[in-house]
């Protein structure tokens, strides 16, 4: 992946009914950003004054060593420093499907003034921008634009695959449409230093050593430990997503009527509710004036694999319509109060960790996954025999790695003890034939070249309350612990053969594959974000949990239009195989993909192995023609 120069010229603007929005940067330096130092414990900071988020790796390659000696000298002199409010980063994807471009567009929104002290990167707020590459420059020219909210621990470019497919379908039906995938806030925590080097060097060494060693990496040292959030991630909770989400529409699209005739609001997993909460908020203060309301900025409203029903907001028991009892009132907002200061003073963890999958896996899995792009069938083991054991990684790989309740509890089987190819380690923790997790599982290919057992650890798993939410029965297997140890390769989605010769027969179809496992590694780690969301708040979910028990003090006070999402068009793709598949009652209107896993509404490949169009791509280019022509 190469980042291409900065854009740094005015866009002009074919309406007059659209108010004219600031340049794409602030000053006219002609190579905007550059790759400088990288605060501890965060994300690159891209700095013309501000800093940003961003992957050092990828500029040096992308911007050439006279560019950036220029741009050297220009930040020498004085008053080069002057901050930028908006850069765009045009991205060189190695998405075969060159007709759609992308970029990453980084908004300056600085946090409240009563937030604790952060990096200057979290003052930021940033989305991926993907469009036709002989469209528009102008989002205000394009029938239309797509805005997209991540689901639980998810970053933008899990949106890559769906983004690209129903551009290119909506071409076909002769429109032109723009798709955007919100990064919320706490991305700016990430340190993304060590999977950097990976991406320039093809070498996990360098980042194992920078992560566990705390060894200096391009002058670099990693100092914020992964068990430790930073007190802003207490902030982040709904009422800033909200502020946020707001951010992107007004800045990007200025004109209200223009939104609500041209904007398709969405998201996918934990951001269809965002996005009906979004639809409910008022953002005036005044919910008798509706202009400024969430659902007054979308033409409709697209959900996958999650729910748009209004429940949530009270659109339908009502819990939003009407203020709470006063002793309801009372009771709520102390819990609310007691919360929020337990997570501010640390009492209470403010980021989600699960069985392992927390900040420390999270990276590990960003840098796997950019050598299952590069080199898929080389043999993994003598990277993790580096990565020193711990806790988190321990209690992952051992989850991960069992094949049923009693080995789980009584064992000490592990991941460790096999040898995986690269990609066939993202199979077993991504893969629904391998994944314990249903949050995190698509379908894109099977084993390979091993025996391999049935896994029933989640099928006893999802019977407990809570830990139920998390992990889904399913055709599961992981690899048997032989003494020959051959190596576990993987079959991608489309490699799978047929008849008595197929491979993961009995556990598999070709037709329930439907991810090309090359993409699914690919967006997991290409451009200046990635798929992942390693300091998901916690705030978020108990925000939540408040919100659905009717509380709407504080900064929750905004939820003033419950029936907000069901003013306008709305649709849901539900994964047929997915965590909303079979007894949960679906109030929306939608459409089941059969063999679709959570993640494959966003991920399938736009080639289908039953030889249909893709269903998701095709249902979200529905919704846009309908909302277009209502």
């Amino acid at each position: 992946m190469i980042l291409d120069t900065p854009v740094s010229k005015e866009r002009s603007r074919s309406s007059g009914s659209q108010p004219a929005r600031a340049a794409v940067v602030t000053n006219a330096m002609p190579v905007p950003l550059l790759p400088l130092t990288r605060p501890a414990g965060h994300h690159a900071a891209l700095v013309q004054g501000a800093a940003s988020r961003g992957r050092a790796g990828h500029r040096l390659r992308a911007i050439s060593s006279a560019v950036t000696a220029t741009v050297l000298a220009t930040l020498a002199l004085p008053g080069a420093a002057a901050a930028a409010d908006r850069v765009e980063l045009p991205i060189r994807s190695s998405s075969p499907q060159t007709d759609v471009i992308s970029s990453l567009v980084r908004l300056h929104v600085p946090l409240p003034a009563t937030a604790p002290a952060h990096s200057e990167a979290c003052d930021w707020i940033q989305y991926m921008r993907y469009r036709p590459a002989d469209g528009p420059s102008e989002p205000t020219d394009a029938d239309a634009v797509a805005v997209l909210m991540p689901g639980f621990i998810e970053g933008a470019t899990a949106f890559d695959p769906v983004a690209r497919n129903t551009i290119r379908e909506s071409a076909r039906r002769g429109r032109s449409i723009e798709v955007w995938a919100i990064d919320r806030r706490a991305n700016c925590l990430e340190d993304l230093t060590g999977v950097d080097h990976v991406e320039q060097t093809g070498e996990i060494d360098g980042a194992i050593d920078y992560y566990y060693g705390k060894q200096p990496l391009n002058g670099q040292t990693f100092t914020a430990p992964f068990n430790r959030a930073p007190k802003v991630l207490a902030e982040f909770g709904i009422a800033q997503t909200m502020r946020d989400y707001h951010a992107v529409l007004t800045t990007e699209l200025p004109s209200q009527p223009w939104r609500e005739d041209h904007v398709i609001c969405g998201g996918h997993s934990l951001g269809g509710p965002l996005t009906e909460l979004y639809a409910a908020w008022d953002f005036d203060g005044d919910k008798t004036t509706t202009a400024d309301a969430g659902f007054r900025q979308c033409a409709g409203f697209m959900g996958f694999d999650t729910t748009l029903s209004g429940k949530l907001s009270g659109g339908l028991d009502g819990n939003a319509a009407k203020d709470p009892d006063p002793l309801v009132a009372g009771v709520l907002q102390s819990i609310s109060d007691v919360t929020v200061r337990s997570l501010r003073a640390g009492a209470a963890p403010r980021n989600i960790d699960i069985s392992g999958i927390g900040p420390e896996t999270m990276m590990l899995l960003d840098a796997v996954s950019v050598l299952a792009s590069r080199t898929p069938d080389a043999d993994w083991t003598p990277a993790l025999s580096k990565i020193p054991r711990s806790a988190t990684t321990d209690q992952f790989f051992h989850i991960s790695g069992s094949p049923n309740m009693s080995r789980w509890l009584f064992s000490k089987d592990s991941m460790r003890e096999v040898r995986y190819s690269y990609m066939a380690a993202l199979g077993q923790i991504m893969d629904d034939n391998g994944a314990v997790f249903g949050l995190v599982r698509s379908s894109f290919g099977f084993f390979d070249g091993a025996p391999i057992q049935r896994n029933t650890l989640p099928r006893d798993l999802s019977k407990i309350p809570i830990v139920g939410q998390f992990v889904a029965p399913g055709e599961l297997f992981v690899p048997q612990k032989l003494k020959s140890k051959p190596l576990v390769r993987w079959k991608n989605y489309d490699e799978l053969g047929s008849g008595a010769t197929q491979i993961g027969r009995g556990g598999t179809t070709p037709a329930a594959e439907v991810t090309d496992a090359r993409d699914m590694a690919r967006i997991l780690h290409e451009g200046p974000t990635n798929l992942i969301e390693a300091w998901f708040p916690t705030r978020i979910m108990l925000d939540q949990y408040l919100i659905a028990g009717g509380d709407r003090s504080g900064g929750l006070r905004g939820l003033q239009h419950p029936t907000g999402v069901r003013q306008k068009p709305r649709f849901v793709v539900i994964a047929g195989d997915g965590l909303r598949a079979g007894g949960r009652r679906q109030s929306d209107p939608h459409v089941t993909l059969p063999g679709y896993q959570h993640l494959d509404v966003l991920t399938a490949a736009e080639r289908q192995n039953s030889g249909q169009p893709e269903g998701s791509s095709q249902a979200f280019a529905d919704l846009i023609d309908t909302a277009l022509d209502s």
